[in-house]
Order: C-alpha cells, then structure tokens, then sequence
C-alpha cells in the first residue's frame, strides 16, 4: 500500500455518505452557484462526514492509530442522521465554509468523535480546540467578492431538509491533495455496534 514505513501520508477520520445524499448536496451547492460568489465548490463524489482531521504523518503510524480506534468504533451504535439547515463558519459577516449541517439528537457522532480524540491524544495527535459540529463541507469561500448575494442565497435556504442517512461504520482515509481535488482512498474501515 505505501512505498515504505517513513513515506508521509495525509489521514483523516470520517463517515461515508450514500449517493442519494450526494445528490441532494450537489443540487444544493448547483443552487448556491446561482448566486455568485468566489467560492471553491465541493466535489460532491468525495464528501464525507469528518470525525476528526490526524494531518500528516508516517506510515508506520497507520498501526498504533488502528488500534487505538479499532474497541472504540467496535462499541458504537449505528444511528440514523438526517442532513439539515445550510449555514457559515464562522459568521454570515464573514463566511469562510459554507456546510450542510447534520442532525445529531442523540449525540452519536459527537461521542464518538470525542473518544477518538480521547484515544488518539496518548499518540500525541493534539485535541481539537472547537467543539465538534457534525457538517459536510459544500465550498470554501475564496473571497469577497459577491458575498452579499450568496450570503442572501445561504440564508434563503437555512432551514433546508434533506434525506436521512445510516451512520454505521467510520473510515480512515487517506488524502491526497491535487491540483484538480483531494483524492480520498480508504485505509482502515471501523464497523460499529449493529442495533
């Protein structure tokens, strides 16, 4: 898989979206193009729900990373979310991401993003400062330029619903960063706790 132990490699945590909520966040961003803005868009095939961002490291991590993941992901529950509102970070006075938001009633995700900081602390991989808000990046914006009337076209669409989803397994995924994207391949896959 990788050319040697010290090879680095940009990791991440995160769960996978079905292709009909996909579909339902390309036709919203294809919605938020209409109206301006100097936003670099999302690639809808390769959005995720991020757990936690590791950076980069050396392979030979991969192991120690796997095994601190590995119980916690075995003893989460599958839970069902639902994509919600549209909005900013981190204000409309000066929107930076704009994200689709994702239900979390029951605190699943935040938990198990929690643990894994938990876990991964020991590996000295820091915690996260911000408090963990289940979104899916749609665009970052680059300037701005037209912001007021996709600020308007945002805020038309706060309280959007979209479909649900099964939150059932986490996947560390490698990112590569290229000129045309990030490329995403899966490293490990963490199956939870079926109900």
């Amino acid at each position: 898989m990788f050319e040697s132990s010290s090879q680095i490699v940009r990791v991440f945590f995160a769960v996978e979206l079905p292709d009909k909520v996909k579909s339902f966040l390309k036709s919203v961003a294809q919605e938020l193009r209409q109206c301006g803005g100097d936003v670099k868009w999302t690639n809808p095939a390769g959005m995720h729900l991020t757990l936690k961002f590791i950076g980069e490291i050396t392979a030979d991590r991969l192991a120690q990373i796997e095994q601190a993941a590995r119980p916690i992901c075995r003893e989460q529950a599958v839970s069902v979310h639902k994509v919600s509102k549209i909005g900013v970070f981190p204000d409309f006075r000066r929107p930076r991401v704009i994200w689709a938001g994702c239900s979390d009633e029951s605190s699943d995700l935040s938990n198990l993003a929690i643990r894994l900081e938990d876990a991964l602390a020991p590996l000295g991989f820091a915690k996260e400062k911000r408090a963990f808000k289940p979104h899916l990046t749609l665009g970052r914006v680059r300037s701005n330029k037209g912001i007021a009337n996709l600020v308007e076209g945002i805020r038309e669409r706060t309280d959007v619903a979209g479909p649900s989803f099964t939150a059932d397994r986490a996947i560390l995924f490698r990112s590569v960063l290229k000129p045309s994207g990030a490329e995403y391949s899966q490293i490990f896959r963490f199956d939870f706790r079926p109900e």
